[in-house]
């Protein structure tokens, strides 16, 4: 099923609309012929949906000065006298003002800076992308990783030991690994029949 949507009207429209029905259904009322009572059955219950329809109201926006005085209420600030406040008020909304203008500009730059559909999209960093080792590891030999684990600046010399071990570890548990084939021939084994 699909959703419900909804259309929002003013006070003024919703009881204009119905003072117009009943004026029609008024109109009509007087007519006996069937046209004239499908008309009137329709906008009984249209005026019927609109008397019983839901209200909405639209929360006020909040202004600066109500944000900044809710916010500093729930501050344990210290006594001080109304200008002191003011001015403490003052100085938080100037340094707001200011972000938000900072913010604007750099939100402005990023949006006009984006790539055109056919070109490639730019690295966002100057710095050298370097993937996890877990994302490449299995592509590479030991001194491969080795190397690369050498180069990360970011680790220290016991995470390098232990990231390196770890992968030796691994690649030697599949060198020495089997098939469930090759493990039964050199036990001398055969596979169990699967006769029912």
């Amino acid at each position: 099923m699909k959703d419900k949507k909804y259309i929002l009207i003013t006070k003024d429209l919703h009881n204009s609309l119905i003072e117009f029905l009943d004026e029609i259904q008024f109109d009509i009322a007087g007519n006996t012929d069937k046209d004239s009572m499908h008309k009137v059955n329709f906008i009984s219950w249209a005026v019927g949906e609109l008397v019983n329809s839901f209200e909405a109201y639209f929360p006020k926006k909040k202004s600066r000065e109500d944000y900044v005085d809710e916010t500093f209420l729930d501050w344990n600030l210290p006594e001080m006298n109304d200008e002191d406040y003011n001015k403490l008020v003052d100085q938080v909304d100037n340094f707001l003002k200011g972000w938000e203008k900072e913010y604007k500009k750099s939100s402005k730059k990023k949006s006009t800076k984006q790539p055109k559909s056919n070109s490639k999209p730019k690295p966002q960093s100057k710095e050298k992308f370097v993937p996890p080792l877990n994302d490449i590891a299995e592509f590479m030999s030991l001194d491969e990783i080795k190397e690369y684990l050498l180069e990360d600046d970011e680790l220290t010399d016991d995470e390098r030991f232990d990231l390196y071990y770890e992968e030796h570890r691994r690649v030697q548990e599949e060198k020495n690994s089997m098939s469930y084939d090759e493990l039964l021939k050199k036990s001398g084994l055969l596979p169990p029949s699967t006769e029912e």
